[in-house]
């Protein structure tokens, strides 16, 4: 079933590229020829004839097995579905009992990864274990429980690596200060929650956050950018994604009740897209998932400020037709490398290489030229707030 379908034809056009030191040189730059289908949630893009799949998750989601989430799995299953998501990332703090609701599970269309949310005895080092049927005791250090879930082939995320919070005697922060081990396969860039928390100032704006919870969500934190660029320019191609870290809580006084901050809002903010050539399989989806999470097969995308249902962004050689999308890799052997962004509007776009900001432009197409290694990722804002950022794409 085709919920709806449109076609952007194929253009050129022509512009002048500036160049420090007012160098300028006359590009033709090939733009789009572009397809886009909408089957049930999945988006299938047509872009320079070749076909893209994007698949859209909802990360880092506790129910009522976690001590301080208040929601079965089934309303967290409606939920999103109804925000039209295609999967969801279940991790509740040390537990696995989310299994048990086989019913949900069986019942929903949706893709259900069920992990946990695990942590030290002090409560710090929170990560995001997927694929393992144990969960690790609180005894264990960040390290070693890391380095059991790389060697017992599971998949992990640090999350929330750097809080700070402005009601610093009120709210305790909980970060990841591991940084010796790297066998962690990704790295939140962008927490919902934490950054929702880092903006509380108690008592003086509690209700106005709580009532328009989405004006505290602006961007990832420089440091945690700062950090993902410094482990990938050391070859270690650690994956980043966007988190919610929703729980809905709930407070009730005599008959009356409150939720705050509940998954309905949260769903339909930071999300992590995926990315892949093929439409995933049948048989197994849910391994496919975490394998293109962990891969970096993605982007992350705040869908408060727009739909990201026409982006693009790839790195293609003119000569060969070869591309590359982001967590993948292409050679620089290949001639005639651009770097090809496409967007349904105008945004701010900022080109990163290694970690260094080489060209910004707003507009909503950019087409720039590739002449040296390393990795390359783009970081999109509309106005002043944080819209989109991809996982690199690497030219070796």
């Amino acid at each position: 079933m085709i919920f709806n379908k449109f076609s952007l034809k194929c253009y050129e056009y022509e512009k002048f590229w500036g160049y420090a030191k007012s160098i300028t040189k006359l590009l033709t730059i090939r733009i789009a020829h572009w397809n886009y289908i909408q089957e049930f949630n999945m988006i299938k893009k047509s872009v320079f004839g070749k076909e893209i799949y994007e698949y859209s998750g909802v990360i880092h989601v506790h129910t009522e097995h976690s001590f301080d989430g208040h929601r079965s799995l089934a309303d967290i299953v409606h939920t999103a579905e109804d925000h039209n998501v295609d999967f969801i990332c279940i991790t509740d703090h040390r537990s696995l009992e989310v299994k048990n609701d086989i019913s949900a599970i069986l019942q929903s269309k949706l893709n259900i990864l069920i992990g946990y949310e695990m942590n030290d005895a002090e409560m710090n080092n929170h990560y995001l274990v997927f694929n393992i049927d144990e969960v690790f005791p609180l005894s264990m250090s960040a390290d070693e429980y890391v380095k059991e879930t790389h060697k017992l082939g599971g998949i992990g995320f640090i999350a929330h690596p750097f809080e700070r919070r402005r009601s610093k005697r009120t709210l305790r922060t909980y970060n990841w200060t591991s940084w010796n081990t790297s066998v962690f396969d990704g790295i939140e860039i962008w927490n919902y929650i934490s950054e929702w928390t880092d903006k509380l100032r108690i008592p003086w704006n509690v209700i106005p956050k709580i009532l328009f919870p989405n004006t505290s969500i602006k961007k990832p934190k420089k440091e945690v950018l700062k950090k993902w660029d410094e482990l990938n320019n050391k070859g270690m191609k650690k994956a980043g994604i966007g988190s919610v870290d929703s729980h809905e809580n709930r407070y009730s006084v005599g008959p009356f009740s409150i939720s705050f901050l509940p998954h309905r809002k949260l769903f339909g903010t930071i999300r992590t897209n995926i990315q892949t050539r093929q439409p995933l399989s049948s048989n197994d989806p849910t391994q496919e998932i975490l394998s293109l999470l962990k891969n970096g097969n993605s982007y992350i995308v705040n869908y408060l400020h727009a739909d990201p249902h026409m982006f693009y962004c790839g790195i293609e050689s003119k000569s060969s037709e070869k591309f590359a999308l982001p967590g993948e890799e292409i050679s620089l052997e290949e001639k005639d490398l651009y770097l090809f962004i496409y967007f349904q509007q105008d945004c701010h776009i900022k080109i990163i290489h290694n970690g260094n900001i080489v060209h910004t432009e707003y507009m909503n197409k950019v087409s720039f030229p590739i002449t040296e290694k390393g990795f390359y990722r783009i970081e999109v804002f509309i106005g002043l707030k944080g819209w989109l950022f991809t996982n690199p794409i690497y030219v070796v």
